[in-house]
């Protein structure tokens, strides 16, 4: 039946990688005894509190263990939540916050995709880019612009709201379209990030991740997960692993999916992330409320999201 929102708990939501390495340190030595933190400098091979966070391979397990704490430290573990949802990154912590995946498993299995993605960079340079304040559109009318001025590759790897969009490719065509876009009444922001995520420059490493997936044990999650790729709702094991597998090379669309939340009756998200990132992007959109600080346990139980 469809979901009651009234009395329960807002649908739990994670982050990619974080940029914002105060935020990361603050929350590293905040939980530096919680044994995932400590599981972290097996994991990096670094004391946590004093990583790099600006290398993928770290700031991507540091973001994914500082989610999971803080959604465990708002509700509990087994917390009645409508829904768990990740961007990007994310949705292996929404998977494990769900009991899809063992924590321990999706810390390794995000310490493998920094890697992979770090292995992309090496064989074939590339960046990401957010472009603010351009409709869908015109990001698209500027991209093909750029793709014929440059010869490379430039390709949308997630859709964060109606005028945000975030674009991967080769360095120069990446160049090229943060002067084309600052030269008009848009913004572009290149991103920390070291690997084509979300884009089919991953297909080169697709294998190597697909194997690492292989190697993870999928449960039947306790509450549903909904794909911010897909879109798609799932209450079993069903299509999990390949899920994850195509998600290498395939666009988050985020904006899609907190609005196919708010049609299935979920009232609000939280954001259990360390940063607040997807809350801000959720001011902006409007698609469904995010609260501003982490929720009280209800006193009743929560409809199945269907």
């Amino acid at each position: 039946m469809p979901f009651d929102p009234s009395g329960t708990l807002p649908g739990v939501a994670f982050p990619g990688q974080i940029s914002d390495t105060e935020a990361l340190g603050r929350g590293l030595q905040r939980h530096r005894d919680h044994p995932l933190v400590r599981a972290l400098e097996q994991v990096i091979d670094h004391d946590p509190a004093t990583a790099d966070f600006s290398d993928t391979r770290v700031a991507q397990p540091c973001t994914y263990a500082l989610g999971l704490i803080g959604a465990w430290a708002a509700g509990g573990e087994d917390a009645p939540v409508p829904v768990a949802m990740g961007h990007s990154m994310g949705e292996i912590t929404a998977m494990a916050y769900a009991g899809a995946i063992d924590p321990y498993d999706g810390l390794r299995l995000v310490r493998s995709l920094g890697e992979i993605g770090d292995e992309q960079y090496r064989r074939r340079p590339s960046a990401l880019v957010a472009v603010v304040g351009l409709d869908r559109d015109t990001v698209e009318w500027q991209r093909r612009l750029v793709v014929a001025e440059s010869g490379g590759v430039l390709e949308p790897s997630g859709f964060n709201d109606r005028r945000q969009t975030v674009l991967c490719g080769d360095e120069r065509s990446v160049d090229t379209m943060v002067r084309r876009v600052r030269e008009g009444v848009g913004s572009a922001r290149r991103l920390q990030i070291r690997g084509a995520y979300h884009s089919s420059l991953m297909v080169e490493v697709l294998q190597e991740w697909e194997a690492a997936v292989a190697n993870v044990r999928f449960r039947p999650p306790r509450v549903p997960l909904l794909s911010s790729v897909d879109l798609c709702v799932r209450a079993d094991t069903a299509g999990l692993p390949e899920l994850l597998a195509r998600w290498l090379v395939l666009p988050v669309r985020w904006h899609e999916a907190t609005s196919a939340a708010a049609e299935r009756g979920v009232a609000a998200l939280w954001d259990a992330g360390p940063a607040d990132v997807l809350r801000r992007i959720g001011r902006r959109t409007g698609a469904i409320p995010f609260l501003d600080r982490a929720p009280a346990a209800p006193a009743v139980s929560v409809g199945a999201l269907r």
